[in-house]
């Protein structure tokens, strides 16, 4: 007799979750809601995974590998260092209850994400402006942008603006202009 294949593997256990994550947010993965989604029991979970913990971990990093190769490199008006902040805003703007959880609650990890986000700032700026910033000109402009997006991203997630991608530019013109040197 052949031993029974297994139908629910740790793989499809991730997809489901992580679309439950898009979606919901985080906060709101279960067991339970994970299993609904799949039509499954709960079992295979916990054979697959420890705890919920571990795999919300698993799933945190999925957004992370999502957000930095795929979400953040995508081309809105060809300036990478406003694509990225666009991209950013999106994010938020499609998947407020994810964006609240790790950003405006401070849940799961989002000192990782968080520096893993001001890298890809600092990318862009660079493919955009090359080198032609002192470190000290680099940090206030990566500071400026990380607080002018990230509260566009609150305002946006709690209702406050509508997702209007000129506006969002005009604002990063505005602080773009407030620390960049005159002579560059």
């Amino acid at each position: 007799m052949m031993a029974r294949k297994k139908e629910i593997d740790r793989e499809k256990i991730l997809d489901i979750a992580y679309k439950i994550a898009l979606r919901e947010g985080i906060e709101n993965l279960t067991a339970r809601s994970i299993a609904e989604v799949g039509h499954f029991s709960t079992q295979p979970i916990y054979l697959e995974f420890k705890n919920m913990k571990g795999l919300r971990k698993e799933v945190l990093e999925r957004v992370l590998n999502s957000l930095r190769d795929q979400i953040l490199q995508k081309f809105f008006i060809g300036k990478p260092f406003y694509d990225v902040d666009l991209a950013y805003l999106k994010f938020a703007h499609e998947h407020r209850s994810l964006f609240s959880t790790i950003f405006v609650n401070g849940e799961f990890g989002d000192d990782l994400i968080r520096s893993t986000l001001i890298d890809s700032v600092k990318d862009k700026l660079h493919e955009q402006f090359g080198d032609q910033f002192s470190k000290e000109e680099e940090g206030e402009i990566i500071a400026l942008n990380w607080i002018i997006t990230n509260g566009l991203a609150v305002m946006l997630v709690d209702g406050l603006i509508d997702y209007d991608s000129d506006y969002f530019v005009q604002m990063i013109d505005r602080q773009l202009k407030t620390v960049m040197p005159q002579d560059k």
